[in-house]
């Protein structure tokens, strides 16, 4: 092997590890830079759910999520500063519709890609069914109980 090859291997050999700390660096950068994401899978029941933070760096504190009902983020219906150092944040008062959530830092966009959520909530007829329920249910233990202080007062 002459000189010139020795020189050409090793120059190889430290140009793939300059390049292999510069890629290890850049995801290091890049996964400082940004937010992932992620929410209920499935439709939601109820007007409420938890979206949680993954990757937050110090960086990127004060953070918010926007909340839109378009992809495009074109309208805002809400966004909610997160003050604290949490991993979780739950999100409520939602009517049923598609929404989508993304986080930003400093009117930038820091999250990877914004989560869908769909909420459907349950029928109202379903909802006023389980109330006659329960308000027969509460009747029916009131006359029990009144019965019952009645036939004791009598026994008396």
């Amino acid at each position: 092997m002459t000189s010139f090859q020795v020189w050409l291997k090793s120059y190889n050999k430290a140009l793939f590890a300059l390049l292999s700390i510069l890629i290890s660096c850049s995801a290091v950068a890049q996964s400082e830079d940004t937010v992932v994401l992620s929410g209920p899978v499935e439709k939601v029941r109820a007007g409420y759910f938890v979206v949680e933070l993954d990757h937050v760096s110090p960086t990127l504190r004060p953070l918010s999520l926007q909340v839109s009902q378009s992809k495009s983020f074109a309208s805002l219906l809400q966004t909610v500063p997160i003050m604290g150092n949490f991993d979780q944040v739950t999100l409520t008062g939602f009517e049923s519709g598609h929404y989508y959530i993304r986080a930003v830092h400093q009117q930038r966009v820091v999250s990877q890609t914004a989560i869908e959520v769909t909420v459907e909530h349950y029928p109202i007829w379903q909802a006023l069914t389980l109330f006659v329920l329960g308000a027969l249910l509460f009747l029916l233990l009131l006359q029990t109980l009144i019965m019952g202080h009645k036939k004791a007062v009598a026994n008396d």
